[in-house]
């Protein structure tokens, strides 16, 4: 630490009588191997201290991080952090746009060993253990609550490898003591016809019918629709959509084919009202002059009920998304890449309950077997239902649908 100082390393450079209770910027004053800095201390903190017993505190702390090489405005070892500070300064220092979760995890309210309930954010970090993890899955949705404690035990093995914390209530002794409930797998699909009855319930005022447009030609999750921007779309000299790894949830970069459905949709929103086009910083599916959405959660809800969709949720357009591309044979390893799975095996267990063609299957079988005639093309052509493959094409492993377009 710096020699001692009479006002603790704190001054003022404004010449204020009562320079203590004025409102001009705090500065640090000490000197270290013979060099004086004197570095504004508002901006080392990123705020104004109220007054000047807050300054000194501060002051005593942007020393100390500075001596340690670390950033002022970050939290230190020595801060006992609450969970939201903790949160906050993993998120500085990882960014992803796709933690949603994050509010609702700092506002969830567990028991306290005094018998009241405390949001999840005011919680000392320290103070955590595996009790109180347990009890925040209590209370929190099963599959929901997974993704929560996936989030906490990265953000508290991070701080455990800054320093920030001693250990983590997610270990006791090297030996894992929270272990992540199994999740079944949705099989939503949507249903003929439901396609058609979202698009149309959804209108053009709220601009969802562009995202569930995008959901079903691309695949994308939500806060990559949400995020994604202009200069991420790009149409030569191939026409696709780059995702940045920082917004990937696999924090792998991703590229996504533009279709032709949809290339006339980014067409139309990658200008303004009056024809201008958007900045290359502007949000594709922002408001109409390119400005960030937050959200479309409610748009989504009352789409849903007008179009009388039920147990649909919006990350199950990816799903679907995915499943008519196996449907249509594009390749496994093809879909993994568009979808920004980390492998094969991921890809599998997520469209493996829609796979399509099990009816296909069967009636080949049945038509192996002699249990039921080939169909003839005039079958498949009369047909009202689904187009069925003739045994023929089945054997020659091949899809008699794949000219059609796919929506």
């Amino acid at each position: 630490m710096p020699r001692a100082s009479r006002t603790d390393n704190v001054r003022k450079i404004c010449g204020c009588t009562r320079w203590k209770q004025c409102r001009h910027a705090w500065y640090l004053d000490y000197q270290r191997d013979g060099v004086r800095y004197r570095d504004n201390l508002d901006k080392l903190i990123g705020r104004h201290p109220a007054d000047f017993i807050e300054a000194k505190d501060e002051a005593r702390r942007a020393i100390i991080a500075k001596l340690n090489g670390r950033d002022p405005k970050g939290i230190l070892p020595s801060d006992d952090p609450t969970l939201r500070d903790l949160l906050a300064e993993y998120d500085r220092e990882r960014p992803r746009r796709d933690r949603y979760q994050v509010p609702q995890v700092l506002k969830t309210k567990i028991p306290t060993p005094s018998g009241g309930l405390c949001p999840f954010g005011e919680w000392r970090a320290s103070t955590i253990n595996v009790e109180t993890l347990k009890q925040f899955r209590h209370v929190r949705p099963h599959i929901a609550g997974n993704r929560d404690l996936t989030l906490l035990r990265a953000a508290f093995n991070w701080a455990v490898l800054h320093g920030l914390v001693p250990t983590t209530p997610f270990r006791i002794g090297g030996v894992p003591a929270m272990r992540l409930g199994n999740e079944t797998a949705r099989t939503r699909r949507l249903q003929p016809g439901e396609a058609e009855r979202l698009l149309e319930a959804a209108g053009n005022r709220s601009g969802l019918k562009d995202i569930i447009t995008a959901a079903l030609e691309t695949g994308m999750r939500h806060g990559e629709i949400l995020s994604l921007q202009v200069h991420q779309v790009r149409f030569s000299p191939r026409a696709e959509i780059f995702i940045p790894a920082h917004i990937a949830k696999q924090n792998l970069d991703r590229r996504i084919p533009i279709s032709s459905v949809l290339r006339a949709v980014l067409e139309a929103r990658l200008v303004d009202p009056v024809g201008v086009p958007l900045p290359p910083n502007g949000y594709v599916f922002g408001d109409e002059i390119g400005r960030p959405r937050q959200t479309f959660q409610k748009a989504w809800d009352g789409t849903r009920r007008r179009a009388m969709v039920t147990d649909l949720h919006f990350h199950d357009l990816r799903r679907e998304a995915g499943s008519r591309w196996m449907d249509a044979g594009i390749p496994p390893a093809t879909i993994q890449r568009w979808l920004g799975h980390a492998n094969i095996s991921q890809t599998s267990t997520y469209l493996g309950a829609s796979l399509g063609a099990d009816e296909l299957d069967m009636r080949a079988y049945e038509e192996r077997v002699g249990l039921v005639q080939p169909l003839t093309q005039i079958d498949v052509r009369d047909s009202t239902t689904r187009p069925e493959t003739t045994s023929t094409d089945i054997d020659a492993g091949r899809n008699t649908n794949k000219d059609a377009v796919v929506h």
